[in-house]
């Protein structure tokens, strides 16, 4: 008798499901219609089940290092916004601005990380990581994070000078000046992070005797491998990027969690002894300023918490920041007209560091570090998943300009690269490294490499203005005493 009703059965599951699809499909519709969206283009997909040919594609272009080429040339042929699918994922690429402005703004809370990020990066940032994380959990790590990039902070460039001055030496110790400037400038992130976020540099530009700047590189490049593999990244073997995964989390348990469980052991004598959990024992080595090691201590007694945030805040000041100034020097190396005008306008400090108010004065030079950061963005493509059915404003109808339907679950990739070399808002020349471009252009939400937002809870790098004066003291610093014997 059981037998006989297992069809009946797996036939009404099956007309469950199609009646369930069908509803849905409807609601989206009249959704869809409320706020007059039309259908999305969709990319020319071979197989249409799971997207096989666009993510072979896809992959193919990474492994021959023409990734970002490669996605803006099915911009041109589809228009800025299009609708793919990535094995059992729905998938809407854009590149329109006004997209990116909606899920930075209006339609934040829509948007949260997306699973693929959380499966490739959870090995070596952990669950706690605030990369990792969506809604509430965000707010916090965020609101820890803020007091770490005051004004204080972000202006006080005593903290770098001693990291540059390692970073000269070193140049000026090659021989005949030749010398991997990538690899240093990546040491020196690593060094300026550590010292502004724990209050101990790891100081990698005097010895990297661990070999944690190859573990951390193996493990950022892994990281982003397994985002192109999806979900196959559970099943193929990596063994370059957890054996690296590894090392650099038993680096950081070894030298800087150990430190903030340290912290935390005495911040709770001192709260046990008079219950006031705002004073901590005088220490005489404790600065006065913020230190998120501290902050991350305070706020839990887990090890594994402290080593997930830590670990985080590390590689989030490391390749962003590395990357910039990597490409800035790479762009004037081939510039000379630009140099030399970046030299005019330091020459008033005489050789000497400048202040951060003379950082801010040096208009042209803040004009190079935007056009680098438009012509090479340090973060080229992102992903958000969409947590409720919502709205986009382009990429509907025919010429793509009407607004369209966001299914629940659906990726949207976007795409910085493609929008810095529009030529509808560059100009000509959108391909090529113009900083003057700077001087007389109308700042708005496009022409903003930094995507800058009014909205209190907006997604942009909390390390905006640190960055911004720490690559700017770098590239006088550096630049001024070798860059004419490159």
């Amino acid at each position: 008798m059981a037998i006989t009703l297992i069809p009946s059965l797996v036939i009404l599951t099956i007309t469950w499901l199609v009646v369930r699809r069908l509803h849905y499909a409807y609601k989206l519709r009249q959704f869809g219609k409320a706020n007059g969206c039309k259908p999305i283009i969709r990319f020319p997909l071979k197989d249409p089940f799971l997207g096989l040919d666009y993510w072979w594609a896809l992959n193919q272009a990474a492994k021959r290092r023409r990734l970002l080429d490669w996605i803006r040339e099915q911009y041109q042929k589809c228009g800025t916004t299009y609708y793919t699918r990535l094995h059992i994922t729905d998938v809407i690429s854009t590149c329109d601005p006004e997209n990116l402005k909606a899920m930075h703004t209006t339609r934040f809370e829509d948007f949260a990380v997306d699973n693929r990020r959380e499966l490739a990066f959870l090995p070596l940032l952990g669950r706690h990581s605030v990369l990792l994380a969506n809604g509430h959990e965000w707010e916090q790590k965020r609101a820890m994070l803020r007091p770490s990039f005051s004004k204080e902070q972000y202006t006080n460039t005593a903290l770098y000078e001693r990291h540059v001055s390692q970073l000269i030496s070193n140049v000026k110790s090659a021989g005949e000046f030749k010398i991997d400037l990538a690899r240093q400038f990546l040491c020196l992130t690593v060094d300026i992070t550590s010292e502004v976020m724990f209050n101990k540099s790891i100081e990698l530009l005097k010895d990297d005797k661990y070999d944690l700047l190859d573990n951390m590189t193996n493990s950022a490049e892994g990281g982003h491998a397994s985002w192109l593999l999806v979900w196959l990244t559970k099943f193929v073997s990596q063994p370059v990027y957890h054996n690296s995964v590894k090392h650099v989390r038993k680096f950081m348990r070894r030298f800087i969690v150990d430190d903030a469980i340290a912290f935390r052991t005495r911040f709770s004598m001192k709260h046990n002894q008079n219950g006031d959990s705002t004073k901590l024992s005088e220490d005489n080595s404790k600065p006065s300023r913020a230190i998120y090691l501290e902050a991350v201590a305070k706020a839990t007694e887990d090890p594994a918490v402290m080593l997930d945030e830590l670990t985080t805040i590390l590689f989030a000041g490391r390749d962003t920041t590395a990357a910039l100034m990597t490409n800035l020097f790479w762009l004037i190396s081939r510039h000379p007209h630009v140099w030399a005008r970046i030299r005019e306008e330091a020459a008033f400090l005489e050789g000497g560091n400048p202040t951060h108010e003379q950082l801010k004065g040096m208009n042209y030079l803040q004009a190079c570090l935007k056009e680098t950061l438009r012509l090479l963005p340090v973060i080229p493509l992102n992903t958000r998943m969409a947590v409720r059915d919502t709205v986009l404003p382009r990429g509907g109808g025919s010429d793509g300009q009407s607004p369209i339907v966001v299914p629940a679950g659906t990726n949207i990739a976007f795409h910085v690269t493609a929008l810095h070399r529009r030529k509808e808002w560059w100009g000509e020349d959108s391909e090529e490294y113009k900083p003057e471009r700077w001087e007389n252009l109308k700042a708005n939400w496009v022409r903003n490499p930094l995507f800058k937002s009014d909205k209190p809870h907006f997604s942009q790098c909390i390390q905006t203005k640190y960055c911004f004066a720490h690559h700017i003291l770098a590239q006088i610093q550096v630049g001024m005493k070798f860059i004419d014997h490159c």
